[in-house]
C-alpha cells in the first residue's frame, strides 16, 4: 500500500451544474496552478463534475471524477438535499485517494500560495473556511433559528446516542475543508448527523452544522480565509469578471493564464439586496 503521507496534497472540488459554476471553478484551479505548476508531483486537483469538457487545458495534474445524474439523485438523499453531495463526495474521495486534501467551494479563489494552507492540515487538525460565530450568539437571523432549533431539539447524535447539540456550538464555513488522513473516519459521522438534522429541520445549511459539530468535538480546527478568498453571495459580480477574464486570456498557454488569474484576484461588490417592497411586487 502507498505510504499515505508520499500522496501529493490534493485540492478537490466540486463543480456541476450551471456555467457560473463551472467557470468558478475553472478560475480557482487557475488560481492554484500558479503556484502548483512551479512544483511538479506535490500536488493533484480533483474535480467531481458532470461536465469533465469544462476542465480540459488546466494541466496534467487535474483529474476528473465523474458526476452521473443517478448518482447525484442517490448523493441528495431521500430528503433531496443538493447540499448533502458534499459529504458523499468526501467520503468517496477519501476511498479513492491517499494523503491530505483541501475542498474549495467553486466560489473561491487562492490569494496565497496553497503550501500555507497544507501545511496547516495534520492529524488532529482540520482547516475550515473562517469561524462564524456560536449558535448561542444569535448573530443575524439565520443563526438565531439554528440557536433556537438546537435548544429545542433532541437528536440522534453519532454513535448513536440522543442528545442536543450544544448551543455554544461554533458554526464555521464549509467553503474550505481540509482534512489529514488520520481523521478521515469523521466523514461518515458527519453524513449521519447531515441526515439527522436535515431530517428534522431543512435548512440550506445543515451540511455545515454537522460537519462544524463532528470535526469540533475531536479536532482543532484552525481558518484559513487569510489564503483562500469566498465571495458567496457574490457570485454574480463574479461571474462578469471571469467570462471578461477568460475571453481576454483565451490564446494565453496555462502558466500565463493562471498568472494572470491570480494577480486579478477580484473582490467583486456584494449583490444589492431588493427593497421589501419589490418582493411584494413580484409576489
Amino acid at each position: 500500500m502507498t505510504d499515505p503521507a508520499a500522496a501529493p496534497d490534493t485540492l478537490l472540488l466540486l463543480a456541476h451544474g450551471r456555467d457560473d459554476i463551472l467557470r468558478q471553478a475553472r478560475f480557482c484551479i487557475l488560481t492554484f496552478q500558479h503556484f502548483a505548476l512551479r512544483s511538479p508531483g506535490r500536488y493533484r486537483v480533483v474535480v467531481y463534475t458532470d461536465q469533465p469538457t469544462a476542465f480540459t487545458e488546466l494541466g496534467d495534474s487535474v483529474r476528473l471524477e465523474l458526476l452521473s445524474p443517478a448518482t447525484m439523485r442517490r448523493w441528495r438523499g431521500a430528503d433531496d438535499y443538493v447540499h448533502r453531495i458534499k459529504p458523499e463526495m468526501f467520503i468517496d474521495y477519501a476511498a479513492k485517494y491517499q494523503g491530505r486534501f483541501a475542498f474549495v467551494d467553486s466560489d473561491t479563489y487562492f490569494m496565497r500560495d496553497p503550501a500555507e494552507l497544507f501545511a496547516r492540515i495534520r492529524d488532529g487538525v482540520a482547516v475550515l473556511h473562517v469561524d462564524e460565530g456560536r449558535l448561542s450568539e444569535r448573530r443575524n437571523a439565520n443563526m438565531r433559528k439554528l440557536h433556537d432549533f438546537v435548544r429545542r431539539t433532541t437528536l440522534r447524535l453519532p454513535g448513536g446516542a440522543t442528545g442536543k447539540l450544544s448551543e455554544d456550538t461554533a458554526m464555521w464555513n464549509s467553503g474550505v475543508v481540509g482534512l489529514a488522513p488520520g481523521d478521515r473516519d469523521l466523514l461518515v459521522p458527519s453524513l449521519e448527523l447531515v441526515d439527522e438534522l436535515f431530517s428534522r429541520y431543512r435548512k440550506h445549511n445543515m451540511e455545515q452544522l454537522a460537519l462544524s459539530y463532528v470535526l469540533a468535538r475531536r479536532l482543532q480546527l484552525v481558518p484559513a480565509d487569510d489564503v483562500v478568498f469566498h465571495y458567496w453571495g457574490r457570485g454574480e459580480g463574479f461571474d462578469r469578471i471571469a467570462t471578461q477574464f477568460f475571453a481576454d486570456t483565451a490564446a494565453l498557454d496555462l502558466a500565463d493564464r493562471a498568472a494572470a488569474a491570480f494577480a486579478l484576484s477580484p473582490k467583486p461588490e456584494p449583490t444589492p439586496r431588493r427593497r421589501w417592497y419589490h418582493r411584494l411586487i413580484r409576489r
